[in-house]
This record gives structure tokens, sequence and C-alpha cells, in this order.
């Protein structure tokens, strides 16, 4: 695998770059340590941890990533936020709905661990502001009361457990160990998505379009011809691409393309 660094290209073409890693592998021919699409991740540096410890890996977390206990018990409240942070997880408390919608917007990963039982919003009410508000955060319900209903709402609503009280300390590892291995996970994917969006949005529209040709398989001379513009020509764009896109194989940009979902169709041809 060929690696690059953070090299600036010379002279016009050097392109705006988002703001990645060093020692990383520049291509999306590989997952991630996970299994997932991504590029330029912290597990593809070329020092990363062995692969058992992802996505709980501590270069996979996030500066804000929280657990969110919303609780309207003050005591088990505070109790669970001390579990959770004996198994090595930052963890606050919320009493109410309201609260937890002031604070998670700036949380990236972790998880919300939510009492059914609310004063306000009850809690399938919460889980559906969270999907509506594009808040990627699993949702583990707590209840002390067996409802089926409740149960079979929430999880297909996309809540990943359903913990029963009182539960014990390993019940509550597993369940949060899960969610926030998910969490890291989403983010994660969504992160090399705006990575490469961001290095896509650095190509101008006949670049974009040859991008699109190549990583569709054509030759240099089909693109010439296609476009009614030189080979010289489609080599001077090509160029221009990989530095901007900083990979070095047909591959990679290909791999790009599709992980921005412009793989599909190359679109017409640049005026």
């Amino acid at each position: 695998m060929v690696t690059r660094r953070f090299s600036a290209t010379r002279g016009q073409d050097k392109p705006a770059r988002p703001d990645l890693p060093d020692s990383v592998r520049w291509s999306l021919s590989d997952m991630t340590r996970c299994g997932q699409p991504g590029y330029m991740r912290p597990c593809q540096a070329r020092d990363a941890l062995p692969a058992a410890s992802y996505p709980l890996a501590p270069i996979c977390k996030p500066l804000t990533e929280m657990v969110v206990v919303v609780d309207d018990d003050d005591d088990f409240r505070t109790e669970l936020v001390e579990l959770v942070e004996g198994l090595g997880y930052p963890a606050i408390g919320c009493a109410t709905a309201t609260e937890l919608q002031e604070k998670a917007a700036s949380i990236m990963s972790g998880c919300v661990l939510l009492d059914v039982k609310l004063p306000g919003l009850d809690g399938l009410a919460v889980q559906e502001w969270l999907n509506s508000s594009g808040i990627v955060l699993p949702v583990i319900f707590m209840s002390g009361i067996q409802d089926i209903a409740t149960v079979v709402q929430g999880m297909k609503s996309g809540a990943l457990e359903f913990l029963q009280k009182p539960f014990g300390e390993m019940v509550l590892r597993r369940a949060v160990s899960g969610a926030v291995a998910l969490s890291r996970q989403r983010h994660c994917l969504q992160q090399s998505e705006r990575m490469v969006r961001e290095l896509i949005s650095t190509l101008t529209p006949t670049e974009l379009f040859v991008a699109r040709m190549i990583s569709k398989g054509y030759p240099t001379k089909l693109i010439a011809a296609e476009m009614q513009r030189s080979e010289n020509t489609v080599k001077i764009h090509r160029h221009r691409i990989f530095n901007k896109l900083m990979v070095n194989s047909v591959a990679s940009v290909a791999n790009i393309m599709r992980h921005a979902g412009l793989g599909e169709d190359a679109g017409a041809a640049a005026a």
C-alpha cells in the first residue's frame, strides 16, 4: 500500500486540504479495522493498534463522546453516572428531556440511557425527537415496568436495548459497550464521508467529470473523445485530480468517487 504525507502540491494545483492526520493509507481499497468503508481513518495509520481493540480503541474515541443518563430519580441517576464512569466512559446525568435536548446536539458519539417514564416528554417521545433531529446516539431504554407494547415501539424506532430495572453491572457494561461501539462506527463513517466530500469539492466541474469517467474505467483516449479535447488536456486534468484527491492510482479515485456516491454515473460532459 502506497502512503503519502502532507507534501503540498506545487503551483496552482494546490487545493485546500481538510484537516487530516499524518501517517495514513491514502486509499479506500481497504476497509477500516471495523470492516466498514473508510478514508483516512485513525485505524488506517501505520502505527495503529491491533485490530482486536476496535472500535473501542482509544484512538476511535471522539473528543465529544458522552454517555447521557436521563432519569428523574436523582439517586438512581447519580449512581448510574458513577457506574458508567467506572466502566471507562465519560457520563453526565439529565433529569428531564429538556436537559437532554440542550446537550445532545454537541455530543458526537456515545449513547443515551433513557428512562421510559419521564416528567413532560416520555422516553418514546424523546426517542422520536432524537430521530427527527438527526442525532445518531444509540438509545438504551430503562424501565422498572415490563410493558411489552412500549418495548416493541421503542425497538421498532431504533432502540438498541431495553433494560429492566434493577439491572446489574455486567448487563450495563454489555449494553453501554455495544452502544458506544456502534456510535463510534457511525461517527467514523460520517467523518470519512465528510472528508471525501471536502476533497471532491476542490475539483472543478471539468475535473469532476473526468474523475467520474476515470472511476468508470474509461482510458484517457476515450475520455478525450467524449470531451472533444486532446489527450494531453485530459492528462493534465488527471494529474490535477490525483493531486487534489491526494492519491496516485485509478483504483483510489474510483473508491473515493464511490464513497461519495458519485461513481455510478459519469453525468453529462463538461462544457
